[in-house]
């Protein structure tokens, strides 16, 4: 035993048997068994868990890194998006930024205060010039349709007279286009008329071809596929669909 007791402890044998061994009695028997069940120090799993946090909070607290081995990019500063500054370098001044508004940067929009930002942020220059495109467009139609129906166009003055003679010409020019509203409706009442004269010698023809019928003591019998319509045109039957189209 004194060799043992001498010689260094990483040198002796693990195991049981160099252990002491204590008999068994009633307290240290019921003191080394133990259930699953109980437990000496917490009663429930909440309780257990709790104490488990409890122990994790207790922790030695960590020690910030010193700045030394702080990375350039990891600074110590707040972040430049937490903060109101959106620029980098100093502050800027109510100089610089009064300098920055008015300043034309290459391949960017106008800044404030500029005839380029006034034009293309304004709303009412774009709706005139849009109402005026419109409006040239429709004299310029206007135009081009009277001087291809009027019969008129000899009598109109030249351009040269509307700026020699503004006030003659204007009047000459409203002259010739009544006289061509006039011939217009007059040529359309002639249309109307030809074609009210065309429909009267249909049904004149169509009762002609009755009589002629009945002398012969034939029975005049209309075709079912076909039909006579408002005009007095006969025209062919067709299956419509849904009642609107043929």
């Amino acid at each position: 035993m004194a060799l043992l007791s001498s010689a260094p402890r990483f040198l002796l044998a693990r195991g049981p048997f160099l252990r002491p061994t204590l008999p068994l009695t009633p307290a240290t028997a019921s003191a080394v068994l133990r259930f699953a069940s109980s437990s000496s120090n917490a009663k429930t799993l909440s309780e257990q868990f709790r104490r488990r946090q409890q122990q994790q909070q207790r922790k030695t607290p960590i020690i910030p890194q010193p700045d030394k081995y702080r990375p350039p990019s990891h600074g110590k500063r707040t972040p430049r998006s937490e903060t109101p500054q959106r620029s980098y370098g100093p502050p800027l001044t109510e100089e610089d930024k009064k300098r920055m508004r008015s300043k034309k940067y290459p391949n960017m929009m106008s800044p404030k205060g500029t005839f380029t930002y006034w034009f293309f942020h304004d709303k009412s220059i774009h709706l005139w010039i849009t109402l005026g495109i419109l409006v040239t467009l429709a004299v310029a139609a206007w135009y081009m349709d009277f001087m291809a129906k009027t019969i008129y166009a000899d009598l109109l003055p030249a351009r040269k007279d509307f700026f020699r003679h503004p006030w003659e010409s204007s009047n000459r020019a409203i002259e010739v286009y009544k006289m061509h509203m006039v011939q217009q409706t007059q040529e359309g009442a002639d249309r109307r008329l030809r074609k009210e004269e065309d429909v009267q010698k249909r049904k004149q023809y169509r009762a002609e071809r009755i009589k002629e019928a009945e002398a012969r003591g034939e029975e005049y019998v209309e075709d079912p596929r076909y039909y006579i319509g408002e005009d007095g045109i006969r025209r062919r039957r067709v299956k419509r669909w849904f009642g609107i189209w043929e």
